[in-house]
């Protein structure tokens, strides 16, 4: 039996909690109620009142395309893969391109995932997180589908910028098209590595269009 071992395992999740920053006018309320369960003493249980789009999760073509695929639809070992970090520091609303230098080291790298590290995720708690975030050009995105990865992950809200196209979601349509899935407001990229790391972005098992994921890094 093949034994994987990393030194280094790293949360990129958003806790999940009552009262968290969510995309402006997406219900329901995030709330998430405990209490004593009648059925023993001292048993405790709780109710989510959650979106699927809420906090870090992901994206599958039925959120665009309605005769797309769905979470479901899509088998295990999508979910997870090699991936890299770009580093694209900005605190700006402004698009995100991929260089040739970037191609390039992504093709040498063979990966599956590829995650863009702004250090936007700073601003998480406070209202310039939905107004003001950065995003990825359609070029950007035409270029992933080229490279044909699995899944392409921010720490921003939105892969598109929906202030500036008027909400066209060019940049989800050109992804979701390709079956390529899509993870938002990914947190804590400063601790992934500049070489190759393992990625998995496991989503609740849902016959649905997204959902909370719970995403880490190994290496």
């Amino acid at each position: 039996m093949k034994i994987f071992s990393y030194r280094n395992v790293v949360s990129l999740t958003h806790y999940l909690e009552t009262g968290m920053p969510t995309y402006p006018g997406d219900p329901p309320e995030p709330r998430i109620d405990s209490y004593l369960s009648p059925i023993g003493k001292d048993v405790t249980m709780s109710e989510v009142h959650i979106g699927t789009h809420f906090g870090t999760h992901i994206d599958a073509p039925r959120h665009f395309y309605p005769n797309g695929k769905m979470l479901s639809d899509f088998p295990p070992e999508r979910f997870v893969g090699n991936a890299i970090c770009l580093r694209k520091p900005t605190d700006a609303l402004i698009p995100i391109d991929l260089t040739d230098d970037d191609i390039r080291r992504i093709q040498k790298a063979e990966i599956s995932w590829l995650l863009v590290h702004t250090g936007f995720d700073v601003n998480w708690s406070n209202t310039r997180y939905f107004s003001e975030p950065p995003y990825l050009s359609d070029d950007f995105a035409r270029k992933i589908v080229d490279l044909r990865l699995s899944g392409v992950g921010v720490d921003f809200p939105s892969v598109d910028t929906e202030i500036l196209d008027q909400n066209d979601f060019n940049v989800h349509h050109i992804l979701m098209k390709a079956n390529v899935l899509i993870l938002e407001n990914l947190t804590g990229l400063e601790q992934l590595p500049d070489g190759n790391f393992f990625l998995a972005a496991l989503p609740m098992n849902l016959k649905a269009e997204g959902a909370p994921t719970r995403v880490i890094g190994a290496f």
